[in-house]
């Protein structure tokens, strides 16, 4: 059976949660209190409170996916090559092999050519 914390500490929590503090400055103001036990406190005096979103962001926004399709079609962008090189120009943080992957899960199967 887990211990429960001091009626003090737990009042912190609960004032802390209620401001909608993160859990690091809160991790921060009462010692050793572990991540889990503040996310059980947590969901417990605030059960209805708005959390992220989980999993992997992804790389490519959808208008940015959106936009790369319309100079594709458009004849634009006529290469994986010409996609990744505007990609890299606004930004983005992509690799040549990613750019192909992005490409084919907009249904436009660029291949590497083999030497």
């Amino acid at each position: 059976m887990v211990r429960s914390l001091s009626k003090n500490k737990q009042e912190n929590i609960k004032s802390l949660v209620l401001q909608n503090k993160p859990y690091s400055v809160i991790m921060e103001r009462i010692p050793n209190l572990k991540k889990s036990t503040l996310s059980r406190y947590a969901n417990k005096f605030s059960p209805g409170r708005v959390t992220a979103n989980p999993g992997r962001k992804a790389v490519l926004s959808v208008t940015t996916k959106s936009y790369i399709r319309k100079q594709i079609i458009n004849g634009t962008l006529k290469t994986a090559k010409a996609v990744h090189k505007y990609l890299v120009c606004t930004g983005h943080t992509i690799s040549y092999s990613g750019t192909i992957k992005v490409m084919k899960s907009m249904n436009f199967h660029a291949k590497i050519k083999s030497m």
